[in-house]
């Protein structure tokens, strides 16, 4: 079975665009490390294993943090990625095979306490930047789904309870056909109108209201 795992903002200023977030929602929080090329991350848990991860440039940026640069360059926080997550290693092997592609297995984000974490996920290549560019996820595989970042406690003003709705714009069939019907039709997506990839996330919150993130999507260029 695959569910919503979580999804990435990109800030041109990282401290300024956590700080932004966790006064504009109240929600916990807490760092989550530093990738290869210049890239840190600061985690939101949403609830339900699905958190909000804000992602800017801290060093020098290579690679993925140079398409962060470039899709933040006007200075506005953009959506940069979506993400699904794999019960199993097969049915993460069988997406792949079904897009055309492969599994990838890379270094990803070192903690702060000093623990490099792995990256299992799909798709990989052109599939992966066709992918992005039509505004459709990818998806993860958690070995231990223990250590799942969703699950690490915070606090914060407001506590989340899970994600409510995901506003999203493109092709809705090319959607559904991406994702798989039975993921598709249990997702809890939206379509609008606009530039294709995801436009606003909305979480539940322990009170029974809803917080509302609304962002730009990254556009056309990827990595």
């Amino acid at each position: 079975m695959f569910h919503l795992d979580h999804m990435a903002l990109g800030v041109p200023d990282f401290d300024r665009g956590v700080r932004k977030l966790t006064e504009e929602t109240g929600l916990g929080s807490y760092p989550g490390g530093v990738f290869s090329g210049g890239l840190s991350n600061w985690i939101f848990p949403l609830g339900g294993d699905v958190y909000l991860e804000v992602e800017g440039i801290t060093g020098v940026a290579e690679g993925p943090a140079e398409w962060f640069r470039r899709a933040t360059a006007d200075g506005g926080d953009r959506w940069m990625f979506w993400c699904l997550r794999a019960d199993t290693r097969e049915e993460l092997d069988q997406v792949a095979a079904r897009l055309g592609s492969e599994v990838q297995v890379r270094p990803g984000r070192r903690e702060p306490d000093g623990t490099q974490r792995v990256i299992t996920s799909t798709p990989s290549g052109e599939v992966a930047r066709r992918a992005r560019q039509q505004g459709l996820p990818n998806w993860y595989y958690r070995e231990d789904p223990a250590k799942n970042p969703a699950r690490r406690e915070v606090a914060g003003d407001r506590a989340a309870a899970g994600v409510a709705w995901l506003e999203v714009a493109g092709d809705r069939a090319l959607f559904r056909e991406h994702i798989g019907a039975e993921t598709f039709d249990r997702l809890p997506l939206r379509f609008v109108p606009g530039e294709p990839g995801l436009h606003a996330v909305a979480v539940r919150t322990a009170e029974g209201g809803q917080l509302v993130i609304r962002r730009a999507p990254a556009g056309q260029d990827t990595y």
